[in-house]
Formats: structure tokens, sequence, C-alpha cells
């Protein structure tokens, strides 16, 4: 079976794994995590009377494939929801700094034009509070309404009635496209989540194989090199030599 297969069989119960048992992946890469589990179940076959006398159940033995192809699934699911250059983060990015400036633009321009009203002033002061996206937003549209409430004032002032017309379309298409981030974004989250529960769902049969082993081949070396991973070994055996190599000296020519 495919992994696309795999990952819709076992969804139920990486998705039923509580927050508070989740294991999140360590330095290994989790292609490289996926693959050494993949290794570990055709290594263990051999020893399958061993493990299982040793009180293993082979069931779990037996899923490690279709964990491992669900995991696999999972995290091209992840790093795909995960790029953040999509073409709607692109469009915010480019013109949220436009929308911030244009609300700044007609409060300076509002306190201005009414500063001989203290209540006017007030309520234009309330309407300026706040600088996150989505007070923006509503802000800006309700600096159309409050323009169209003083429309003759405006207009004896001399102040481009078409800003306010302005301000409600910038509030409507920045909210769409502020929702389409937060969506796109919250989808990313559920991904991941279930990422780190494919993993832990994957860790807990390879763990569970492993605990067996150590205790089983403990005297048999050659035996359990096939249980450990080579890639911890490998990033051990760099690390040692690398800490006994000679302190080179500096030369001045």
């Amino acid at each position: 079976m495919n992994n696309l297969v795999h990952y819709d069989d076992k969804i139920s119960m990486i998705m039923s794994i509580p927050d508070e048992k989740i294991h999140l992946p360590g330095s290994m890469p989790v292609k490289i995590y996926i693959q050494e589990a993949e290794d570990l179940y055709k290594w263990c076959q051999p020893d399958r009377e061993k493990l299982t006398g040793n009180g293993l159940d082979w069931a779990m033995v037996e899923d490690i494939p279709a964990r491992a192809g669900a995991l696999r699934e999972a995290q091209s699911r992840w790093k795909l929801s995960d790029k953040s250059d999509t073409e709607t983060e692109k469009e915010w990015d480019e013109k949220s700094p436009a929308a911030h400036s244009f609300r700044k633009d007609l409060i300076r321009a509002f306190r201005f034009i009414f500063s001989d009203n203290a209540s006017v002033i007030s309520r234009i002061n309330m309407l300026a509070e706040g600088e996150s996206n989505s007070t923006v937003i509503q802000s800006l549209n309700d600096l159309s309404i409050f323009g169209r409430d003083h429309t003759e004032i405006l207009q004896a002032a001399r102040f481009d009635i078409t800003r306010l017309d302005k301000a409600a379309e910038m509030s409507c298409e920045m909210a769409s496209i502020l929702a389409a981030v937060n969506s796109r974004l919250a989808f990313c989250s559920d991904t991941l989540k279930i990422r780190n529960q494919a993993y832990t769902y994957l860790k807990e049969a390879v763990s569970g194989v492993k605990k067996h082993a150590n205790y089983i081949f403990w005297r048999d070396p050659a035996r359990l090199r096939g249980y450990t991973s080579s890639y911890n070994r490998k990033k051990y055996n760099k690390s040692k030599n690398h800490k006994e190599e000679p302190a080179s000296e500096n030369i001045i020519l």
C-alpha cells in the first residue's frame, strides 16, 4: 500500500493521541527517522522468536510499515502547508503597510478638521486605538462611516470625500486577505500537530522494539548494532573525531 492509504487507515488512531503524550521530533530529520524505522522492521525479522519470547507484541512490529507510511504522508502535508511565500501572505505583506498608513492619514486629517470639537475628537481618538491587523481593518470602515456622518464639514474643509470610499473598500479587501492568511495558518498548525502525532505513533512501535532488543542482545553487539540509530552513531563519531583533532596554529606570514 502507498503512503496515502496508510495515512487514511491510521489517521483516526493518530489524531486520538492526546496533547500531553505527543513527542516532538528531535535533531534527527523526520525523513531519516522514517527510513531507520523501515530498516528496523527488516532487521528484526530474524529475531521474531526471541523478541516475542521476551513479551514483544509482534502485531506492533508488523504495523511499523503502515505507521511509517502514515508519518511520511503527514510530513509531506505539513511541509507543503508551511510555505511562507504563499500568494495570500505575499499580498498581505504588500498591502497591509498601505492600509495602516492610510488609516493614520485619515485620523490625522480628522483630528485637524475637528480640533475645536472636544466630543468629536474623543470619538476619533477611540477609532484610533489599537494597532492590530483586525483593529485597523475595522477602524478603516468605522472611519468611513464617521466621515459620511460629517460630510458637510469635511467638504467645507476641502477634504477629499472619495477617501471615505477608499477606506471602506480597503477595509473589505484587507479583511478578505487576512481571513485567507489566518485560514492557511490554522491549517498549517493542524497539519503540524498531526505530523507530530504520527511521529509519536511510529515512535511507540520503534521504541518498543528497541527496548526488548536492548535487553535480549546486550551481550551480542553485532546483532544489537542493527537496533541502534546509524544516524546518531555517525553524528556521535563525527563529533568525537572533531574534538580529538589538534587545534591548528595561526601562522602569520
